[in-house]
């Protein structure tokens, strides 16, 4: 007499292919590597774009600098190169920086919830107020984002504010770093976000 098996009883038969479990896996670990580069690339342009800007100062005044520290590392790197191919890198570099984060996120979302329809199971997100938190943060993140933009568009050379009241260090440099401590932030709380919900679901995440 055969035994009975799952689907003769009108049970679920378990799945026991790894293959979203190892896609899950490699794309939090690639969200967590991402998130991250891009936290510190987010610190190092902040403190480039603030050298540069003392450097004007200093090339205007002949001396005056605020924030030595920024000044020095960008005197150094931009010592042997082309004028201004320090600062460009390092736009660029933030951009491929974030391009590389947030696909790397949307990509570990998508087998997130493709694993989650695999095991029938809901997506075990983090809490309510974690998720809220999380939220607030990428969305003033990117608020100020846009306003260090139109900032920059407005004091450039030829902008309406150049040389102005507002092209100053009390209005640039509040901006810039309420920018770049909100990205850390954001990247920091990502990072646990997708740990946490990596752990939940697996149970193979990186441990907090």
């Amino acid at each position: 007499m055969t035994p009975p098996t799952a689907e003769s009883s009108g049970e679920t038969p378990p799945r026991t292919s790894p293959q979203p479990r190892r896609g899950l896996q490699g794309t939090a670990r690639l969200a967590v590597i991402a998130l991250t580069l891009w936290g510190v690339v987010d610190v190092v342009r902040a403190i480039l774009r603030v050298g540069h800007y003392e450097a004007r100062i200093e090339v205007a005044t002949h001396g005056n600098v605020d924030v030595a520290p920024a000044w020095y590392a960008y005197t150094i790197l931009s010592e042997p190169l082309p004028y201004g191919f320090v600062t460009v890198a390092a736009d660029w570099l933030w951009i491929l920086a974030s391009i590389a984060a947030v696909a790397a996120v949307v990509t570990w979302q998508y087998y997130v919830r493709r694993t989650a329809q695999w095991l029938g199971d809901a997506v075990p997100w983090p809490p309510a107020r974690t998720m809220r938190t999380w939220c607030s943060t990428v969305l003033g993140t990117v608020v100020l984002y846009l306003l260090s933009f139109l900032y920059r568009w407005a004091t450039s050379d030829g902008g309406r504010f150049h040389e102005t009241s507002l092209d100053t260090r009390p209005v640039a440099y509040p901006l810039w770093t309420a920018g770049t401590a909100l990205a850390v932030v954001t990247a920091v709380l990502s990072v646990r976000v997708v740990r946490r919900t990596a752990e939940a679901q697996e149970g193979f995440g990186p441990q907090t």
